[in-house]
């Protein structure tokens, strides 16, 4: 079955079609009644889809109650009318598989709200939050719109050097690129051999995205 974003059961009507979604799991809190709910994000949108798995599926008890934030599943299953008011759909899963599971020891995003502070130490991961995903998402629609607006006026959007010998600004130090190894480099005369480089010379990432 073909994968269908979050963001699309939210837009079109798609209540009693059967989708397959995947993404990674935000909450899961079981019920009484035999079921757990599972918050499902795609990064499609900010939204989470809820999925109801039953305790009868042949993996709830192995897979489906050792999932926690972090981890990566796919789902398949009928989007149905939503009981509750906070969400107006939600899938009914028919099969869950688990890709990757996440230790909740160590994976850092969890329910709770972070600080920007500790999403700076988490470069990687932090686009999973509504914060940096709202943020990312206006940031692609101010970039779009601005390429859009020069390439309609006969403008070329040219890619830069990013890697130059030349120290544009003249300013403070720049970040070397080399493929030798700098706690043992080749030398001549006292000074680095870099004619044993990739570059062939003393290669660093620009500062600038003159020419």
């Amino acid at each position: 079955m073909k994968r269908t974003k979050i963001n699309r059961i939210f837009q079109d009507a798609l209540i009693g079609k059967s989708v397959r979604v995947c993404g990674w799991v935000r909450t899961r809190r079981d019920s009484k009644g035999g079921f757990s709910f599972i918050e499902l994000n795609d990064g499609s949108c900010l939204k989470n889809i809820q999925i109801v798995a039953d305790s009868q599926m042949p993996n709830y008890s192995s897979e489906i109650l050792c999932l926690s934030p972090g981890c990566s599943i796919a789902v398949e299953g009928k989007i149905v009318e939503s009981p509750g008011s906070e969400q107006p759909c939600e899938i009914r899963a028919e099969q869950i598989s688990v890709y990757g599971y996440a230790d909740p020891e160590e994976y850092p995003l969890q329910k709770k709200r972070h600080s920007f502070e500790f999403l700076r130490q988490i470069a990687h991961l932090r686009p999973r939050t509504n914060t940096i995903g709202a943020v990312s998402r206006i940031r692609n629609t101010l970039s779009s719109a601005i390429h859009t607006f020069f390439q309609e006026r006969g403008f070329s959007y040219i890619h830069t050097p990013i890697i130059t010998a030349s120290d544009c600004e003249g300013a403070g130090d720049m970040f070397r690129v080399t493929t030798l190894n700098m706690d043992a480099p080749p030398r001549t005369d006292g000074s680095i051999d870099f004619s044993h480089d990739f570059f062939g010379r003393p290669s660093y990432l620009t500062v600038s995205g003159q020419l």
